[in-house]
């Protein structure tokens, strides 16, 4: 007969075992998961104790790096070192931090962030900013430049609301749960997929979906009231609306192109230079001016740094029938009449 003292150190090593398995989990999930090991989380995440323990960390961790303005990657690799030191980890802390996070979870209990979930939080990044974030239910979204998203949602209630700007979601495959997007005239809905919203300036919503399948609903109305018009989008398929209606219907897309931006490029399509300037000065605090209209008009293709926009700036200026002056912190772009060597007025740029 098994003694209650062999028990006892078999459940602690065995909730050991599954802090660590958690911890290592933030860490590959904050530089990235590839489908194999996307399909492993979700299959570790499915059993109850090992969502609990991954929540409940995340939850500590958003404290201490809201506190401590951390970013995730060096918090996780901190304290996700074998054998897991988190004493040692936190050792450079500032007192005050670590005095308040540990006042947050006595007063709110460590059995209450392991139950009943999460308040909500928002996830920014600045201008020419992109990042990764791991939402509570454990989906991964990474953001573009200039964009804002808060986790409305519970554990029984997956709910996010892109306030502005633009997120690639990989989120977790839980039929129970269908996790929601929330935008200012419409709801993108899915079970788990890879997509990519994007919420312009004025207002326009652009849909991407990289593959599973996404549900589209127009809310002009208002949320509670029957949607006035409903979309579905599979692998390879976009579509394009504003708050009052589609402008662009579900169409074929090549998916990853649209999200280049996570690699640090900007790729288009033969666009007008309009809309390229539209598109490349989200990444950047200097404006951007198209002085004469038969600039506007140039169409360009290919893909652009975002990372260096002087750089994408000068190319620009060398292939393309345009001028780049810079004055008074603005980027003035004019016309050239005479194009460069082996282009035409309104050829594409490769």
């Amino acid at each position: 007969m098994v003694c209650r003292e062999q028990i006892s150190i078999r459940d602690r090593f065995r909730q050991r075992r599954i802090r660590d398995q958690a911890a290592s989990w933030h860490t590959r999930i904050s530089g990235g998961l590839t489908d194999a090991q996307r399909r492993r989380f979700e299959t570790w995440i499915a059993y109850p104790g090992n969502a609990r323990e991954y929540h409940a960390q995340r939850a500590v961790l958003d404290v201490a790096m809201e506190l401590n303005g951390r970013p995730r990657a060096g918090v996780v690799a901190s304290i996700a070192e074998p054998p897991l030191p988190r004493l040692a980890a936190l050792r450079g802390w500032p007192l005050g931090v670590l005095a308040v996070a540990l006042l947050l979870v006595l007063t709110i209990g460590w059995s209450t962030l392991r139950t009943e979930g999460y308040l909500p939080r928002t996830y920014r990044t600045a201008t020419g900013q992109i990042r990764n974030v791991v939402l509570p239910d454990g989906s991964v979204v990474g953001l573009n430049t200039q964009t804002e998203l808060e986790w409305i949602g519970s554990p029984r209630d997956r709910r996010v609301r892109l306030i502005r700007g633009e997120a690639y979601f990989q989120v977790v495959h839980d039929p129970s749960r269908p996790f929601r997007i929330l935008l200012a005239h419409s709801e993108v809905r899915v079970l788990g997929t890879r997509f990519d919203v994007y919420q312009m300036a004025n207002g326009d919503v652009r849909v991407s979906v990289l593959s599973g399948t996404v549900a589209v609903e127009g809310l002009e109305n208002g949320v509670g009231a029957p949607p006035s018009w409903r979309r579905s989008l599979t692998s390879g398929q976009q579509i394009e609306y504003s708050p009052v209606g589609l402008v662009a219907d579900v169409h074929s897309v090549v998916a990853p192109k649209v999200i280049r931006w996570r690699q640090g490029m900007l790729e288009t399509q033969g666009e007008p230079l309009r809309d390229f300037v539209s598109d490349l000065s989200r990444y950047t605090t200097e404006r951007i001016v198209i002085a004469d209209p038969r600039a506007a008009d140039q169409r360009v293709g290919g893909a652009f740094s975002i990372r260096d926009i002087n750089g994408t700036l000068d190319r620009l200026g060398r292939i393309a029938p345009v001028t780049v002056t810079h004055e008074n912190g603005e980027v003035i772009l004019g016309y050239r009449s005479a194009p460069a060597a082996g282009h035409s007025p309104g050829a594409t740029v490769p």
